[in-house]
């Protein structure tokens, strides 16, 4: 089965891209060079991603810092009601 988000390297081991369908989408500026994404894939899991450069001149440092499981989702979500 392919998975519901791919994150494809470069050779450096950093992200080159990143491929997800069928799925909720959520991209938010968090600070004047520091973006969130967020991507709840259609199998439910959620994966978060931070994007941004240190001082505005460095080069975009691109982070995949959490991935949490359809299940760990479900729960979660079954908290909030």
């Amino acid at each position: 089965m392919k998975a519901a988000v791919e994150i494809r390297p470069n050779d450096d081991g950093s992200i080159d891209e990143i491929v997800a369908s069928g799925c909720n989408l959520h991209i938010e500026q968090m600070s004047a060079d520091g973006w969130y994404m967020g991507i709840e894939a259609k199998d439910g899991s959620y994966w978060q991603f931070w994007f941004g450069s240190k001082n505005r001149r460095s080069a975009v440092e691109f982070r995949h810092t959490e991935t949490s499981s359809a299940e760990v989702e479900k729960g979660r979500k079954r908290g909030r009601r």
